[in-house]
C-alpha cells in the first residue's frame, strides 16, 4: 500500500491528472497498492518466426 498523500502517492496522482483537492475531500483517501513482480511469463507465438521459444521467463 501506498501511504496516502506522501510524495510517491502525490506524484502518482499528479501523472493519473487526479487533482489532490478533490481527494482530499474523499471521507477516506484512495487506496493505491503497489505491485513489484518477481517474476514475468511471456506467451509469444510471434517468437518462433525469430528463433526463439514462444514462452519465456524472466527473474527480477
Amino acid at each position: 500500500m501506498v501511504e496516502p498523500f506522501t510524495e510517491e502517492y502525490l506524484k502518482i496522482m499528479e501523472y493519473k491528472k487526479i487533482p489532490v483537492e478533490a481527494m482530499k475531500q474523499l471521507p477516506m483517501p484512495m487506496n493505491l497498492i503497489k505491485i513489484a513482480p518477481e517474476s514475468y511469463d511471456l506467451l509469444d507465438s510471434d517468437l518462433k518466426k525469430d528463433g526463439f521459444g514462444n514462452r519465456q521467463h524472466f527473474e527480477v
